[in-house]
């Protein structure tokens, strides 16, 4: 159950961090609103992150799922992109199953929409079972540090 909580802590912030392609996307600071739906009482999270071009040039690289969690094996089992959107899906096998979908909508160079899917289950019996809402937008040049 820990490694489910983990890989979820991991995931989420890298979905909301990155959104998009060089093609779809301006690089500058975002504000991005985290929603989880299947927890009516929790509120939203906001964050913001500076992307710069490099980060959104590489959409394979800044933006597809990542795990950082133990005793499961990992691969992408798809993924596809265009100046609409990106779908992928991350399946991990082990101690735990985990299974991660996403489904992001460019509206416009400035604002982004997503809605991420985990499922987790151990021994046929799901341990974890979500979906997280998140909207983006650009509000402005990165600050210097």
């Amino acid at each position: 159950m820990r490694s489910v909580l983990r890989f979820s802590l991991v995931l989420l912030p890298l979905i909301a961090a990155y959104p998009a392609s060089a093609q779809s996307l301006e690089a500058g600071r975002w504000r991005v609103m985290t929603t989880t739906l299947s927890e009516a009482h929790k509120p939203p999270m906001v964050a913001t992150r500076c992307l710069t071009a490099e980060d959104v040039a590489d959409l394979g690289k800044t933006f597809g799922p990542q795990s950082t969690t133990e005793n499961l094996e990992c691969r992408r089992t798809e993924f596809s992109q265009n100046s609409e959107g990106m779908t992928w899906r991350l399946q991990c096998r082990g101690q735990i199953d985990v299974d991660v979908s996403a489904e992001f909508i460019f509206s416009s160079p400035v604002r982004y929409s997503a809605l991420v899917k985990t499922r987790a289950t151990m021994l046929d019996r799901i341990v974890q079972d979500n979906m997280v809402s998140i909207s983006a937008e650009r509000i402005g040049e990165c600050r210097p540090d």
